[in-house]
Order: structure tokens, then C-alpha cells, then sequence
């Protein structure tokens, strides 16, 4: 996940259709008889709504960072559960129904992220996927009724309200089957980040073909990164041969498509990218 700046929200959000639909939903749980369940939500799915998610997230996964748009037709994900969240393993309605079609709780998310399959992760097998998932920190806190949401503590990270990079680190260059894991990010306490912990176990970020899909990104790239360090090494013996500095700007414009905003995996490429800086452009 990569921190998104929040785009504008598209007409029909704001649509007299829209306001008919929150309404609708409002009067169908003010006499709610607790169990029955309002599914009759379209507008979220809206193809401006499509539209502009697919051009903030560039085509990729909200979560994992794939890309998804030449394979794969993307989910409407929402971050907080329209219709019910699962609260220690059991469905429990209402959930946030208020946010069906608000435009903050709409994400582009991939089918692995999104729904439920088994997966294989680190030495297990086992379902995972985000559903109906929204964990947060105390469930006294839990929004029962629209505005309450600002109480809860959020354990699942958000691409407009966080800064994802702080929350994860990639592991790389280790040669081992442990290549493209994320995991936690530490603070200066060595205490591991809970909403890193929790958003990679909900989203299933440390599933087989994505660690294998991260593991070629890196594996790529780091063989970028060290053929410019060879050549500004080159370049510091040779300091007037032209051709090793035109060569090392088409280097560092090959990088730049690996740390794009329509590229994969940019958590990741761009904190590998930043442990090469000094070595690249060491100060004068």
C-alpha cells in the first residue's frame, strides 16, 4: 500500500440518486429488526465511481499494490463494511451502512485482497482475505450510528488518511525464500507497528504469488541499482568520459519506472531506491 492523495469524488456520489439511496437505507434501519440486511446499494459501483478509483490507484490494488487492469476486472472495496463486519470471527450486522456510498470508503481492491481463498502464507494454509473485516482497537469504541467513526481506533491502514511507508518494511536482497516479505516497521522502541501487523494479516499481503510477484520486482531492480553504482564508480575514475554519464542518466531513467505511481509494489521499490541514494549521488 502507497499513501494516495484523496481524489475529487465523482457526480454521482453527490447525485439526487445517491441521496435517495442513503435515505432509503437510513429508513430501512431506523425500525431495523436486527437481523435483516438492506441490499439494495448500486450507486458505489457507479461507472464514475470505476473511473475514478482506477485513475487515483493507477490501475493497482489499494492494498497489495498488483496491478490488475489488463487481467482482471477490480472490486468497489469498502474500507469500513456496508452490510456487516466480522467481530471475533462472527458476522455481525448492521455495519456501516451510512458509508455505502461515501466516497472515503470506497477503494479499488484485488479479488485476493478482497475476498476470502485460501492462501499459503508464511508456514500455514489457510483462508484470508479482507470480507468483512475492520478491526479496530476496542470494539467499545465501535461506530454504531453515522459521525461516531472518528472514535474508533483504525488498525487497517488507509491510503488517504495514512502514511502506509511508516507502517511496513520489505524484506530484499537477503537471497533467501524470505525475498519480498513485508513485514511490520518497528519504531524507535523496537515495538512493531500494529496497524502494519494487522492490515498485512486482513489483506493477506504475505500470500505466496504475491511475495513471488514482489521477490521478481526486486530482484529486478536491485540488478538496476547496482549497475549504476558500478557506473558511478566508473564515472568517478573517468570523470570526463561522457558516455559513462550518458549512460547513468538512462539508468537512473529506467529506476524511475520502477518507483512510477502506476508502477507495482511502490512501498516497496522506493524504500529499496532510497538505500541506494548516497551511493548514487553521494553530496558534493
Amino acid at each position: 500500500m502507497r499513501r494516495v492523495p484523496r481524489p475529487a469524488p465523482p457526480p454521482t456520489l453527490s447525485s439526487a440518486k445517491a441521496e435517495r439511496e442513503r435515505a432509503a437505507a437510513a429508513t430501512f434501519y431506523a425500525t431495523w429488526d436486527g437481523a435483516a440486511k438492506y441490499g439494495k446499494y448500486s450507486v458505489y459501483k457507479a461507472p464514475d465511481v470505476k473511473e475514478a478509483l482506477e485513475q487515483a490507484f493507477a490501475n493497482k490494488c489499494a492494498y497489495c499494490e498488483s496491478t490488475y487492469g489488463a487481467t482482471q476486472p477490480f472490486a468497489v472495496e469498502h474500507y469500513r463494511p456496508k452490510g456487516e463486519v466480522t467481530i471475533n470471527g462472527v458476522r455481525t450486522p448492521p455495519g456501516y451502512y451510512w458509508l455505502a456510498s461515501d466516497w472515503d470508503n470506497l477503494l479499488p481492491s484485488c479479488t485476493d485482497c478482497n475476498s476470502p481463498r485460501a492462501q499459503e502464507l508464511p508456514g500455514i494454509k489457510e483462508t484470508a482475505g479482507k470480507a468483512n473485516a475492520f478491526p479496530i482497537g476496542s470494539e467499545s469504541r465501535r461506530a454504531t450510528r453515522p459521525g461516531q467513526e472518528d472514535r474508533e481506533d483504525r488498525l487497517l491502514l488507509h491510503p488517504y488518511l495514512d502514511h502506509p511507508e511508516k507502517h511496513f518494511e520489505f524484506v530484499w536482497q537477503t537471497t533467501g525464500i524470505d525475498e519480498g516479505w513485508v513485514r511490520a516497521s518497528r519504531n524507535d522502541s523496537g515495538r512493531e507497528s500494529r496497524k502494519g501487523q494487522t492490515t498485512i494479516k486482513v489483506c493477506a499481503l504475505q500470500r505466496r504469488g504475491l511475495v513471488e510477484a514482489r521477490r521478481r520486482v526486486v530482484r529486478q531492480l536491485v540488478g538496476h541499482l547496482e549497475s549504476l553504482a558500478a557506473l558511478k564508480a566508473a564515472i568517478g575514475r573517468h570523470p570526463q568520459d561522457q558516455g559513462l554519464r550518458e549512460q547513468f542518466e538512462r539508468g537512473v531513467a529506467d529506476v524511475a519506472t520502477f518507483v512510477a505511481d502506476d508502477a507495482p509494489y511502490t512501498a516497496m521499490t522506493r524504500q529499496v531506491v532510497a538505500a541506494y541514494y548516497d551511493r548514487l549521488f553521494p553530496p558534493d
